[in-house]
This record gives C-alpha cells, structure tokens and sequence, in this order.
C-alpha cells in the first residue's frame, strides 16, 4: 500500500492494478510476517486501528497489506 500525495490517498496493488483505500477499509497489515486485522481512518493524518492502537501511516513509506 502507498501514498499519493497528490490524491491525498493510500492506494494497493492487486494483480498489477492499482485501487483507492477509503475510510472505513479493513485489511491485514503485515508486520514482519505477521498479519494483523486493521482499519484505515483519516484524522488530521491517516492511519489504522490495529486492535486498540493506533498507528498513523507514514506518507512515504511502503506497507505491505492483504484483503
């Protein structure tokens, strides 16, 4: 998953396509090899609820996500 700063918004690959993430998505981040059920939210900036946490998503970084 990345993000485009000119759309303002995360985007995931998927079979060499390229689809918009919305509010409100659920998915797996992977951290490490470990997948985690997580849903993307915009505030001041975006970021995910892992569980309890949250984790704001950092603009030029690179996530690795499932559906």
């Amino acid at each position: 998953m990345h993000y485009s700063r000119e759309q303002d918004q995360w985007y995931l690959k998927l079979s060499g396509r390229t689809y918009p993430m919305h509010c409100g998505e659920s998915f797996l981040l992977h951290i490490g090899k470990t997948p985690f059920s997580c849903r993307l939210e915009l505030g001041a900036n975006w970021y995910v609820i892992l569980q309890e946490i949250t984790i704001i998503l950092h603009p030029s970084a690179v996530y690795t996500v499932s559906i």
